[in-house]
């Protein structure tokens, strides 16, 4: 199962459906509600986010909480409408 984190542009972190990370911490097993595919979570990405310019960056992360995909909004300072979807390097 996935699992989406925020992230807003002071780098705080956000699991949907779980608590708020510290910049800094490790993403919690177990925590926030699960996923099925990539795809779900960029559809969810595009309709729930949609003029919430707070979050510039989301990542897709597995159980482990290793990240799987990462989103990145385009525009002026990251509050663009657009998102490009990059695997990790």
């Amino acid at each position: 199962m996935l699992r989406l984190l925020y992230v807003s542009v002071r780098g705080h972190k956000c699991l949907h459906g779980g608590p708020s990370l510290d910049a800094d911490a490790d993403v919690p097993a177990g925590v926030g509600i699960p996923f099925i595919s990539v795809d779900q979570i960029e559809r969810l990405v595009l309709r729930e986010l949609r003029g919430l310019g707070v979050y510039w960056q989301v990542q897709i992360v597995d159980e482990a909480g290793t990240v799987v995909r990462r989103g990145f909004r385009s525009g002026y300072n990251g509050t663009g409408e657009h998102w490009t979807w990059r695997d990790p390097s």
